[in-house]
């Protein structure tokens, strides 16, 4: 049970990571690049980027349950599950609030013109939450990271793959 939970573990670790790496770097800079009017792109933007935070509940709580199954085999418990519990709870706060502060603000905001003094306001909130999301996106990439070099470098003997 240890062996195929640790497999699962590993599949959607990196499928994670990968997703993640894909829409960051790859998927949404092309967005940006290729639609003429930032207001498409950005509403586009952070649909890809709602829906995958959907998944990223799904993936997380995956990893915590396929890390509570083969729990003995884990050197360093703390870090480990302190590093899941983090994800989990990082997916839940993308998902039911950051994302949709992030879309109700953009759709608030253009709704006016940039004139208007709240048009400012809404944009000052904008450019906190997408400053916040990207430093988040960045510490989720290299937890994801930490975790999957950990789990790698485990004692050859603990657990067979």
């Amino acid at each position: 049970m240890a062996n195929r939970a640790y497999k699962i573990f590993l599949v959607v670790l990196g499928i994670w990571l990968g997703l993640t790496c894909f829409l960051d770097f790859i998927a949404v800079p092309t967005v940006f690049r290729t639609i003429s009017s930032r207001q498409q792109a950005g509403e586009l933007g952070m649909l890809l980027f709602h829906t995958f935070n959907k998944a990223e509940i799904l993936f997380s709580l995956i990893l915590l349950s396929c890390g509570l199954i083969f729990r003995k085999k884990v050197l360093d418990h703390k870090l480990f599950f302190c590093s899941l519990i983090s994800l989990v709870i990082l997916t839940f706060i993308y998902t039911f609030h950051m994302s949709p502060t992030i879309i109700a603000t953009n759709k608030a905001k253009y709704e006016l013109e940039e004139s208007d003094p709240q048009y400012q306001v809404l944009e000052r909130t904008h450019q906190s939450y997408h400053g916040l999301f990207r430093k988040t996106d960045t510490v989720k990439i290299l937890t994801l990271l930490i975790i999957l070099i950990a789990i790698i470098k485990r004692d050859e003997g603990e657990l067979e793959v």
